[in-house]
C-alpha cells in the first residue's frame, strides 16, 4: 500500500515537473520576446533622435535666413554703403576698410559689394571671390528685386548667403552681400541636446562638424553616403543621412550611439526575466522532490 502511494506520488511529481518545465520554457520565450521588444523600442528612440536632428539643423538655418534677410536689408540702406556706391570713383581701399568694419561688427564670415551686374567689386573674408561674376546665380537674380537669404556654399564653407539691392531713384546701383558660415557650434548644440553627432560634406570634404575622433569621422562619412530615409548600423552606432534644402551637392551624415537609454531601461530588462527565474526555482524544487522520492522508498 505504501509502495502504491509512493508510486502515485511519484507520478504526480513527474506530471507537475513536466508542467513546470513547459511553463519554464514558455516563460523563457516570453522573456526573450520582451527583450526583443525592448531592444526595438530603444532602436526606435535612437531613430527618432536621428530624424529630429536634421529638422533642428533646418530650423537653425531658417532662423539665420530670416535674421540675415532683415540685417542685409538694413545695411544696404546704411549711409556709408550708399555713399560708396554713389561716389563717382571707386576707392577700393576705403571700401575694403568699411567692409572690414561691417564684418567685425556684424560677426559675418564674408561681406562684399557687387555691381548691378553681379560682379564682386570688393570683398572681405573670401579673397577668392574678388572679381567673381555671380550674375548668373539665383541669389543675385532675386536680390535685384528684394533682400534675399538662402543656404549656400562659399569659400569652401557652407552657411547662409544674403544680398540686398542698393538703390538710387528706384534704380539698382549695387548689391550688398553678407554670408554667415555654419560652424561646428550648431552641430555641437545638436549633439549636446539630442546625443546625435553630425557632419556636413560637400563631396568628400567636411565643411562643418562637431569635434570627433578619426573613427567617428569615418562613420559620419559613411553615414552621409546612405540614401535618405534609411538607417544603418555602423559598429555601436546607428547612422542616417539628410540633405540641406536647396543644396543638392551637400550631404549630412548623422550617427547616434545605439541603446544610449539602456541605463534607463535596465530595471525593465531585469523584470522581464523575473517570471522565468521564478518558474525556474519552482521547477528546481519539483525536480529535487522527484529525485528524492526513490531514495525515500529505498529506506
Amino acid at each position: 500500500m505504501a509502495r502504491a502511494t509512493m508510486t502515485a506520488g511519484s507520478s504526480w511529481a513527474r506530471i507537475w515537473a513536466s508542467v513546470a518545465l513547459f511553463v519554464f520554457a514558455l516563460a523563457l520565450l516570453l522573456s526573450w520576446a520582451a527583450q526583443r521588444r525592448l531592444d526595438a523600442l530603444l532602436d526606435r528612440m535612437d531613430a527618432r533622435a536621428l530624424d529630429h536632428a536634421p529638422r533642428v539643423l533646418e530650423q537653425v538655418l531658417a532662423e539665420q535666413r530670416k535674421h540675415q534677410r532683415s540685417t542685409v536689408a538694413l545695411l544696404a540702406e546704411d549711409a556709408r554703403i550708399r555713399a560708396m556706391v554713389l561716389t563717382p570713383t571707386f576707392d577700393r581701399a576705403t571700401v575694403l576698410d568699411l567692409l572690414e568694419d561691417l564684418k567685425a561688427t556684424s560677426g559675418a564670415s564674408v561681406v562684399g559689394l557687387l555691381d548691378a551686374g553681379g560682379t564682386v567689386r570688393a570683398v572681405v573674408g573670401a579673397p577668392e571671390m574678388d572679381q567673381l561674376d555671380l550674375g548668373s546665380s539665383s541669389l543675385v537674380h532675386d536680390a535685384l528685386e528684394k533682400p534675399v537669404a538662402r543656404a549656400g556654399i562659399f569659400a569652401n564653407h557652407i552657411g547662409v548667403l544674403s544680398a540686398a539691392p542698393v538703390r538710387l531713384d528706384k534704380q539698382v546701383r549695387a548689391l550688398f552681400l553678407m554670408a554667415f558660415e555654419l560652424d561646428g557650434a550648431v552641430l555641437e548644440g545638436i549633439e549636446r541636446d539630442l546625443g546625435v553627432s553630425g557632419a556636413v560634406f560637400v563631396g568628400d570634404t567636411v565643411v562643418a562638424s562637431a569635434p570627433s575622433n578619426a573613427e567617428q569621422q569615418q562613420q559620419l562619412r559613411s553615414a552621409a553616403e546612405l540614401p535618405g530615409g534609411t538607417y544603418q548600423i555602423l559598429g555601436a552606432q546607428l547612422a542616417s543621412s539628410s540633405r540641406i534644402e536647396d543644396l543638392a551637392t551637400t550631404s549630412v551624415g548623422w550617427v547616434v550611439s545605439r541603446y544610449r537609454h539602456e541605463s534607463d531601461a535596465s530595471l525593465t530588462r531585469a523584470l522581464a526575466w523575473l517570471p522565468a527565474v521564478l518558474v525556474g526555482l519552482v521547477l528546481a524544487s519539483l525536480l529535487g522532490l522527484l529525485l528524492s522520492q526513490p531514495r525515500a522508498g529505498e529506506l
